[in-house]
């Protein structure tokens, strides 16, 4: 049923965009025709494929593993097949490597917590430390441990802490943490699914002085309760270092088209080590691999040169795209009219955001919004936008390099609100994906239904630029 309304209103918006008894507009038959034949049932068979790879390697495809490396060939092969020549981009990188992460409860019980070192994270002594685990105070306005005073009265000095993530940042709670004398910092997300646990991030490594860590709202609800009996004793050895590693990025593009006049879309490819990264981010893939496969037999009638992405290393934080835009030439960059990036299309709680147009930096992204927002209107599917630093992800050297982006995502983290549940169904009060980052981002998490009125969106959009970018330049 869902595979149905989703053709009907592929079928719709053509109808609306070639009106009754009138010859088809030249520059929207290619969309059109991609709309009706791209669908979310053939991205589906792809998204069954990664993960039977991520099965067969460990539960994971993350960046510089084998599971990385199985759906690179996946990819090719795809591509390959379809007709293109892909061309491989080694991206060369410094990655952190985890040589140890373990957390116990000593005393009033024996309890092994498990622990995520932030990637970037200072490091204990080999061998760990020991030392008392103090609470910061829950405050209802969630701004729990952002300043010194939160602390009053407890013996930070020389403790483990262990703090909520609160409004101000994780690095300015460090901070607060270190500048009274913590030892080391324990940190989990108050998130409605008690057993999830993220590893977070140290962006500016000379802001962050202490180890670091993140454990599940449900062990720290362990922990306190433990607290409530006695003080506790924790253990906590977080240890690592950074090595030279490669990735690559995967492209491929239609012989014809305008080399002058380049539309890029692109997703990222690796998932984080934690998980097989089903929805993030193999459902864009998914639906970027089908809009591939389905506009090969027109490569040549196209009047943009149309090149597809997808990139590695997305999760160490947009290494692919970074290096990629990092070492194209200014006539490079001049000839690329728009970049149109994929994130989570399938959400199984999800809201579709598209990626705010007004963008300063890169003149032309309200323009690629508002072809986005056109075919969304005329299906009749609701649609919200957000800024474009609402997923961080790979449009982000594009926005630098003053291209213009587009694109969308179904929410990761955060948490649906009574309005957008009105809008798009799904739960108020809990996240748009559950499973991001964790073992259940499986294909049996994923929203068909997102994924059924997604894919034809995508290739429409593609579609339509792939004719014509003369109201983005």
């Amino acid at each position: 049923m869902r595979a149905l309304l989703a053709a009907v209103a592929a079928v719709a918006i053509t109808g609306s965009l070639t009106a009754a008894g009138s010859p088809p507009d030249d520059d929207l038959w290619l969309a059109d025709h991609l709309a009706r034949t791209t669908s979310g049932k053939q991205a589906l068979a792809h998204l069954r494929a990664f993960e039977r790879i991520a099965d067969e390697n460990g539960g994971q495809r993350a960046t510089a593993t084998p599971g990385f490396a199985a759906s690179a060939r996946y990819v090719t092969e795809q591509l390959t097949t379809a007709g293109y020549q892909v061309k491989s981009q080694t991206v060369p990188y410094r990655q952190f490597v985890f040589d140890a992460e373990s957390g116990q409860e000593i005393a009033p019980h024996a309890r092994t917590i498990r622990t995520l070192m932030m990637d970037g994270s200072p490091v204990t002594p080999k061998g760990g430390l020991t030392a008392p685990l103090v609470f910061a105070p829950v405050k209802a306005d969630g701004t729990s441990g952002c300043t010194a005073a939160d602390y009053d009265g407890l013996p930070v000095q020389g403790a483990i802490v262990l703090a909520p993530r609160s409004s101000c940042g994780y690095t300015n709670q460090q901070k607060v943490i270190a500048g009274l004398g913590g030892r080391a910092m324990l940190m989990y997300l108050p998130v409605p699914d008690p057993e999830n646990i993220y590893r977070l991030h140290v962006f500016t490594p000379s802001d962050f002085t202490i180890p670091s860590a993140t454990i599940s709202p449900e062990q720290a609800g362990q922990l306190s309760t433990d607290a409530a009996q006695h003080p506790i004793t924790f253990h906590l050895e977080l240890r690592g270092h950074v090595a030279d590693k490669k990735t690559v990025n995967l492209f491929a593009e239609t012989r014809g088209g305008s080399a002058d006049h380049i539309v890029m879309a692109g997703a990222h490819l690796d998932s984080v080590p934690e998980g097989p990264g089903i929805d993030d981010n193999a459902s864009s893939v998914a639906a970027l691999l089908e809009t591939a496969r389905r506009l090969a037999p027109f490569q040549n009638r196209v009047r943009d040169k149309v090149r597809f992405a997808f990139w590695g290393a997305e999760e160490q934080v947009d290494v692919g795209s970074d290096y990629y835009v990092e070492h194209l030439s200014s006539a490079e960059k001049a000839a690329i009219d728009l970049y149109e990036n994929f994130e989570l299309i399938a959400s199984p709680n999800f809201a579709r955001f598209l990626i705010d147009g007004d963008v300063p930096e890169a003149p032309g992204s309200a323009t690629v919004t508002k072809v986005f927002e056109q075919y969304f209107t005329r299906a009749g599917l609701p649609f919200k936008t957000e800024p474009v630093t609402g997923v961080g992800s790979d449009q982000a050297p594009f926005v630098t390099a003053g291209i213009a982006v587009g694109g969308m995502d179904m929410g990761t983290i955060g948490l649906k609100t009574p309005e957008e549940a009105a809008m798009f169904g799904g739960q108020a009060g809990q996240q748009y994906d559950h499973c991001y980052h964790q073992t259940c981002d499986r294909v049996a998490n994923l929203s068909l239904q997102a994924l059924d009125e997604n894919v034809p969106a995508i290739a429409w959009t593609i579609g339509r630029f792939a004719m014509d970018t003369s109201d983005v330049r």
